[in-house]
């Protein structure tokens, strides 16, 4: 017994011992291994930190608290002081005291304050003055696959942004099994202006269909025009996170949230098709758990709008989880039949995201009314006002109050609530 308890004493004092020892900031090496992107008198700098490399530089384990370190340099030439906004970056980052709470458990007193200096002296600052080059740590949410990393700075009376999508390794990305660049030959692209590009969507099925076009599914409903680090970039501010391919061990972390009620940030969808193959990219926005969520797909068109690469999308809301022998994850999604509410939910997101400067509404297909509905490929009810939304991305940046609607075709909530008969009212009851 005497010697169990000099055991622990020993092992107490180690413990006790134990000092708080960070590592040094290199600085020349974050910058040789950052993602760059400069204009005229601006140049940022963006690289996420691994999980091990942040052990070695902070002395403390970041990712078992869900936390992920993004080295930041911005270089301002621009005359100008110029104001960073991290909640660009991360809407929901961690403060310095709050990560330096987190990670100081095991020190003592005297190291606990060493761990807050060190923090809140590493992290980047907000104001950067100007011919000055400024670098520090912003501390973000754990993401796995990639990340994107937006740098939006403010001064002068005008903004800058910086998008960079920088892999991190982790999971398998559903986006992974295609290569965009090769997907199709410069002969196949077809340049169009405006009047084309309504054209050409006027000829598109009204919707996906199954691997070998034996029945149709789920409305093909809105189409984004613009730069695909511009699209993401905005989609991953608004919250949005790209999915895990469907493989077995998405596959138990499927089952497992739905057995547990829980959220699952990459969970996988399912493949639909459209112009002959399935989704070339799916994001998907977790809500309260598993159950909830929106999710999109996305199809890279043989189309050039305005010099701009042109995507067809998918969206819904999903409302419940129920087992189906359909689904290679032993479950699908109940979606909101509503699936007009889902689409224009998109649109207000990407209005919020500042990154839209236009969108109108086309036709894709008939109406479909609460009373005589659609049905997806799981056999889901579905009602539509039968539009489709284009969303036209630019940078810089776009103010909410200047995103312009293009009046092509106007949505009309009735049309889809309502049969067009004799019998029914023209406009709902109050």
């Amino acid at each position: 017994m005497k010697q169990r308890l000099a055991l622990l004493f020993s092992l107490f004092a180690f413990t006790a011992a134990c000092s708080f020892q960070p590592g040094i900031v290199d600085d020349n090496a974050l910058r040789e291994g950052a993602t760059q992107h400069a204009e005229q008198a601006l140049t940022v700098r963006a690289s996420v930190i691994s999980d091990s490399d942040a052990h070695d530089i902070f002395g403390v384990a970041l990712g078992i608290h869900g936390i992920q370190a993004v080295w930041l340099e911005v270089d301002n030439n621009t005359g100008t002081p110029l104001y960073y906004l991290p909640v660009t970056t991360d809407q929901q980052y961690f403060s310095p005291l709050e990560v330096a709470w987190k990670v100081k458990g095991k020190f003592g007193k005297e190291d606990e304050k060493a761990v807050d200096r060190m923090f809140v002296s590493r992290a980047m600052p907000i104001n950067l003055p100007t011919g000055k080059r400024t670098s520090g740590f912003v501390f973000t949410n754990r993401d796995l696959g990639v990340k994107v990393v937006n740098v939006d700075l403010l001064g002068g009376g005008k903004s800058w942004q910086s998008s960079f999508i920088i892999d991190v390794p982790g999971i398998k990305l559903d986006v992974e099994k295609v290569d965009l660049t090769i997907l199709y030959n410069e002969q196949d692209h077809q340049h169009v202006d405006r009047d084309g590009l309504r054209a050409w969507l006027a000829e598109q099925p009204c919707c996906t269909h199954n691997d070998d076009s034996s029945a149709s599914g789920d409305p093909i409903n809105f189409v984004l025009v613009g730069d695909s680090q511009l699209l993401l970039s905005a989609m991953v501010q608004r919250g949005w996170d790209l999915t895990e391919r469907i493989h077995g061990g998405s596959i138990w972390k499927t089952t497992k949230s739905f057995l547990m009620g829980s959220s699952y940030r990459y969970s996988p969808v399912s493949s639909l098709y459209a112009l002959d193959r399935p989704q070339d990219m799916a994001l998907q926005k977790a809500r309260g758990n598993i159950h909830q969520r929106n999710h999109l797909r996305l199809w890279r068109a043989p189309l050039i709008c305005d010099g701009e690469p042109v995507w067809l999308g998918q969206i819904s809301r999903d409302i419940g989880v129920r087992f189906t022998f359909k689904s290679p994850t032993l479950t699908t999604h109940k979606i909101d039949p509503d699936v007009d509410e889902a689409r224009d939910y998109l649109l207000q997101d990407m209005i919020f995201s500042q990154r839209l400067a236009e969108f109108g509404y086309v036709r894709a297909m008939e109406a479909k009314h609460i009373d005589s509905p659609g049905h997806n490929l799981t056999g889901d009810p579905f009602i539509t006002d039968g539009l489709r939304l284009v969303m036209f991305f630019h940078s810089p940046m776009t103010p909410m109050h200047e995103v312009k609607n293009l009046h092509w075709e106007q949505p009309d909530r009735n049309r889809r609530l309502w049969i067009e008969s004799d019998s029914a009212p023209a406009m709902p009851p109050p």
